[in-house]
């Protein structure tokens, strides 16, 4: 029995995105800037900056894996799996951007419902 593969996956992925951009730039006035806060103090030196950017490229690796998997038609659970790893490791890196995390979760989780009935 052939399975139905889903025709506007891509759109539904860029959609999302676009969402996730929107609701960050809504939310969060910082967005787009990129500093660097230790006790709450913004700081100005730029070794300090510069030790940020291997987290930063951690981040997009563990981003750009989990969407490689996605399109690669990894299974589903264990592509959630991975999303909630990586969200846990985000979270415990960053713990004050909680509500981005909340939207992207929410974003895969909207897109893994399926339409179809399978009766």
């Amino acid at each position: 029995m052939p399975q139905k593969h889903p025709k506007n996956l891509i759109v539904n992925v860029l959609m999302v995105g676009v969402i996730i951009a929107v609701l960050s730039y809504v939310f969060y006035p910082g967005v787009g800037q990129f500093s660097v806060m230790i006790n709450g103090e913004p700081v100005a030196e730029p070794l300090i900056r510069f030790a940020a950017v291997p987290t930063f490229l951690l981040i997009m690796m563990v981003t750009g894996v989990l969407m490689v998997s996605l399109f690669l038609g990894v299974g589903m659970l264990m592509f959630l799996g991975v999303m909630f790893v990586a969200l846990i490791g985000i979270f415990i890196m960053a713990p004050y951007v909680w509500p981005a995390l909340i939207i992207i979760l929410l974003a895969v989780a909207l897109m893994t419902v399926s339409n179809d009935n399978k009766a």
